[in-house]
């Protein structure tokens, strides 16, 4: 089947402090620049595992879109249909603490953002020769509602992102197939300040949501099958360099075990085990997935 994911491509700027980082001080660490987006980190990882997926983003015109273009041809993907404009990258800068998990991040996603459901026509026979269309919530709540609206015919993937963007579903939630959220993005959904997942797995359904993939750290994953409720353990990963970029790969293990035919049980287990090879590298993506696309 083929996927095209349509979202964000953002130049990443990561500081990872050497030790406990201390608020109001400068903190002695390592700081990487990186190609990142959730949109992009999906297709990356859909594409090493051998997946027939292209990516529909924007690129720039200033210093970071050199290095997005050729970072994106080198992973593979074909990003030649995208937005080309003479605006800035995308850009996420976060700081993580000694054990690699996220401690606080700005993004400024813009450019992104303002792109207009209008600038969609001229694209609409390519997005149609596509089976799956898999969507990060970086654009704007009209774009983004628009084209989920418009394509409700085929498969449609929805990636939450945070909890400030995945409001912007909230009026096309019967339209989605797979949800994929953290709880605090669960919580954002509902409007509420917390609640039991499983309840609010259960609340997102009876609003219309098919189907919904919870991550929420190191706890159970949380998921459904129609009515169903389900929740499965985490894979342990002996050591974890940064949880950069896990969400992204257990979706994306996921997808590509649903569109290969697996039912909802063996793709969220694929998924954990995607997530578990990324937790294994600094990076966002881990090509090593390659190895699992025989399992």
């Amino acid at each position: 089947m083929k996927i095209l994911l349509i979202g964000a491509c953002n130049i990443d700027i990561i500081g990872t402090s050497n030790q406990n980082l201390i608020l109001n001080e400068s903190n002695i660490g390592e700081v990487k620049i990186s190609l990142g987006g959730v949109a992009k980190n999906i297709a990356t990882n859909l594409y090493n595992l051998g997946a027939d997926v292209s990516f529909l983003t924007l690129i720039g015109a200033d210093y970071f879109s050199d290095l997005q273009k050729q970072e994106l041809k080198e992973i593979g993907l074909d990003f030649s249909k995208s937005f080309f404009k003479n605006t800035l990258s995308s850009t996420y800068l976060a700081v993580h603490d000694q054990n690699g998990d996220l401690n606080v991040a700005v993004n400024d996603m813009r450019a992104f953002e303002d792109i207009q459901k209008e600038e969609f026509n001229s694209l609409d026979e390519y997005i149609e020769t596509f089976d799956v269309l898999a969507f990060d919530t970086n654009l704007n709540e009209n774009t983004l509602s628009y084209l989920i609206e418009k394509y409700k015919n085929k498969t449609i993937y929805v990636d939450g992102v945070s909890q400030t963007k995945v409001v912007r579903i909230q009026k096309v939630l019967e339209h989605i197939d797979l949800l994929k959220i953290n709880k605090y993005e669960l919580f954002a959904l509902l409007n509420v300040d917390k609640c039991d997942i499983i309840v609010g797995v259960k609340q997102l359904n009876k609003l219309g949501l098919k189907n919904c993939l919870v991550s929420s750290s190191k706890d159970p994953i949380t998921y459904n099958i129609d009515r169903s409720i389900y929740q499965s353990i985490t894979h342990k990963t002996k050591s974890i360099k940064s949880t950069m970029g896990a969400g992204d790969a257990l979706f994306s293990g996921t997808i590509f075990y649903l569109n290969n035919g697996k039912n909802m049980h063996e793709a969220v287990n694929f998924g954990k085990i995607v997530a578990s090879k990324t937790l294994e590298v600094f990076e966002a993506c881990n090509k090593d997935i390659k190895a699992l696309i025989d399992l």
